[in-house]
């Protein structure tokens, strides 16, 4: 029998995606406008004093708009704020905190050209009204490595891929460059996971805060999470699968079986790496003259498991697993393999070249080459909730619990404690129930708390 058929990435929340352009549009439009040019204008020369020549129109990326004022002499300052309805409220102050930490953290301890912050603040600290900022030096470049390394002949609407026929040597000398940040990051270590902050007083930074994920922004924007979402489920026995599969994960995470067999002991303390955002291969690396000149977007960067930043770069391709098309995760993984390959010579080229001390005692190449792809696959999946069901039960599920062969829930009923099994019943047809209604339900934050905590 065909194992179940499955989505590889779930579906936004059409109630919530139909409404979100509208408000983004409006905010943006009002943000555009000749008076808050001024404004933002005059505020950076606070920050910033020169003779400025040109305030260049605001630029939209996935979470931020970007104002750039630019002086005589050449050079360019930039004003940074979050994407109102593009981050929700409740993370935008934390963002761009956790941001400037990282950014003068990798500053003062790499080569890694980042740009230099004159001033930041929260929403509360801005006087223009336009929410939490960052005021930075704008890195001149001509494209970003994405730009350099995609497709020419992809359709410009669609998601950027790696250009097949891009010439192998030149691949290998962006490599290289991309290898060199990823060792200089390799060797900082950190006690604890968590977003790194700048303690005001003493200029000091460490691990103070909560992890913050693009991820976590994604599903509260396209979810309209912590309401219910109302169509999480396809049916009854698609509920017990999510749940059976959510569960079984949370376990093996707490017993540390993503990690055993693959070199990864437990450590002392400082075994914690700063890892990069979503996909630093694409837009974060700004390219110039054949070298890579600056990287930004460390707004998701935090100290996380060695075993994340230890995985191969799923990156390569240019596009995430599971949105890979034609092929589906196939033609992801074989056109993943030889650039992987590409990639891994490189890395082993720099090292040998520089020759960095490496805090995990054994170099990134080997660390990255030793993993399965199993065992990639489950750290992908705790970080990628949009494709975690599709990988649990096609690539996870099996690799620690033996043979299922309609890769569903049902062989695995005899895994769950009984405490959760009472429950699962409950659980199904509170999703199904909750399918019927067509309106999006805000729910009050300490009930919300309350109400998961029964299932877990």
């Amino acid at each position: 029998m065909p194992s179940k058929l499955r989505r590889t990435c779930a579906a936004k929340y059409d109630l919530v995606w139909e409404k979100l352009d509208e408000p983004i549009d409006d905010w943006l439009a009002a943000v555009r406008t000749s008076d808050v040019y001024r404004s933002v204008a005059h505020f950076i020369l606070k920050f910033k004093p020169g003779n400025a020549v040109e305030m260049h129109r605001a630029f939209k990326g996935d979470y931020n708009v970007v104002y750039r004022l630019e002086y005589s002499d050449g050079t360019s300052v930039i004003m940074r704020i979050p994407i109102n309805d593009g981050v929700p409220a409740t993370f935008q102050d934390e963002k761009v905190r956790y941001e400037v930490a990282v950014m003068r953290y990798v500053a003062a301890n790499t080569s890694i050209p980042v740009p230099h912050v004159y001033h930041y603040g929260t929403a509360v600290e801005n006087p223009l009204g336009l929410g939490p900022f960052i005021i930075m030096d704008y890195i001149d470049h001509y494209e970003t490595l994405s730009g350099v390394l995609r497709d020419p002949d992809r359709p410009v609407e669609k998601h950027p891929v790696l250009n097949p026929n891009i010439d192998e040597r030149h691949l290998a000398l962006l490599y290289k460059q991309v290898a060199d940040v990823l060792l200089q990051l390799d060797v900082l270590r950190f006690p604890r996971i968590g977003s790194l902050v700048e303690d005001a007083a003493t200029g000091t930074i460490d691990v103070k805060g909560r992890p913050l994920l693009a991820n976590m922004i994604d599903v509260v924007i396209h979810t309209a999470f912590p309401p219910v979402r109302r169509d999480a489920v396809e049916d009854a026995n698609d509920a017990r699968d999510k749940y059976v599969a959510r569960q079984l994960f949370r376990r093996g995470g707490r017993a540390s079986v993503f990690t055993r067999g693959h070199g990864f002991r437990r450590r002392p303390a400082r075994h914690f790496a700063l890892l990069r955002g979503p996909a630093p291969g694409q837009h974060s690396f700004l390219y110039k003259d054949d070298r890579i000149v600056g990287v930004i977007d460390w707004e998701f960067a935090y100290a996380a498991p060695l075993s994340f930043s230890s995985c191969p770069p799923w990156w390569l391709p240019m596009d995430k697993p599971e949105s890979w098309s034609p092929g589906g995760l196939m033609g992801w993984q074989q056109t993943c393999e030889p650039r992987l390959r590409t990639f891994l010579s490189a890395l082993e080229e720099v090292e040998k070249h520089e020759q960095q001390p490496v805090s995990a005692g054994e170099p990134l190449s080997q660390r990255m080459s030793s993993w399965t792809s199993n065992a990639s696959m489950r750290n992908y999946a705790a970080r990628r909730s949009w494709a975690f069901d599709f990988l649990w039960w096609k690539h996870i599920d099996e690799s620690l619990y033996g043979p299922n062969e309609d890769q569903d829930h049902k062989a695995r009923l005899a895994e769950m404690p009984a405490a959760q099994l009472q429950i699962l019943d409950d659980f199904v047809k509170q999703k199904l129930d909750e399918g019927e209604d067509a309106e999006v339900t805000v729910w009050d934050k300490d009930a919300a708390v309350a109400h998961l905590a029964q299932y877990l």
